[in-house]
């Protein structure tokens, strides 16, 4: 059977590029994919925590954190933004820029949040998030399970903890912020057997240049969900100072 190949994170455009079976593509294509997408994921985070570490610990740099605020979340949105809608006409060592500068501006907006937790909890609560996500991204890999019908159910979910979450910054009860983070630990340990399994599938393409272009998204992907997890379990786990 042959289809469409899906080149990133984030879709709204279909490019029909034709991708070959499983029993036409070596394993070692496919884990080729799959290292790319995890050295990207890695640098992406080791960016992100350079910065982040800068803004804690720089004077000048903190200061400026916390006074504009606003300024690199509004670079994380730009530069998703820029990625999901601009994948088909930017090259790929365009989205690989895009993807460092997002990184690099969200190690700025982390910086001053991570700073009001003791260094002994954020040590605990990184550990805890790998291991989590480590665990469900093995699963993605190798369950025999079909997982992607549960794309649109945990969009559903995703989508009722933003509003969830906005609510209750007006509102204030704590009840519902545990129950947010609980759901929130939840959905994106199942987002990232998800991605992981969506991206296996990514890996039978053999179109050279949309798999440059899948393997930076697909880092996306991951990145995000496991930002996500990290931030909410450090909600549960977390010391302030």
């Amino acid at each position: 059977m042959r289809g469409d190949c899906y080149n990133g994170a984030m879709s709204t455009e279909t490019s029909y590029v034709t991708y070959a079976t499983p029993q036409e593509v070596p394993a070692e294509l496919v884990r080729s994919y799959m290292n790319k997408v995890y050295n990207w994921m890695a640098l992406s985070m080791a960016v992100t925590a350079g910065v982040a570490y800068g803004a804690i610990n720089y004077a000048p740099m903190t200061i400026w954190c916390w006074e504009h605020p606003f300024l690199p979340i509004i670079a994380t949105f730009v530069c998703i933004l820029a990625m999901a809608f601009g994948r088909n006409r930017i090259s790929a060592s365009g989205l690989g820029v895009l993807f460092l500068v997002f990184s690099a501006a969200e190690g700025a907006v982390l910086g001053p949040v991570l700073s009001l937790y003791t260094t002994q909890s954020l040590a605990t609560t990184f550990a805890c998030t790998g291991g989590m996500f480590l665990a469900m991204s093995i699963y993605g890999r190798t369950t025999k399970r079909d997982l992607s019908g549960m794309g649109g159910t945990l969009m559903m979910m995703l989508f009722g903890l933003i509003i969830a979450g906005i609510v209750n910054i007006f509102w204030g009860n704590g009840m519902l912020d545990l129950i947010c983070c609980a759901v929130g630990v939840v959905v994106f340990s199942l987002f990232t057997a998800y991605d992981t399994q969506m991206l296996l599938n990514q890996g039978f393409c053999t179109d050279e240049e949309m798999r440059r272009k899948g393997a930076i998204l697909g880092a996306l992907s991951l990145y995000l969900d496991f930002l996500n997890l990290f931030l909410y379990l450090l909600r549960f786990l977390g010391d302030r100072e």
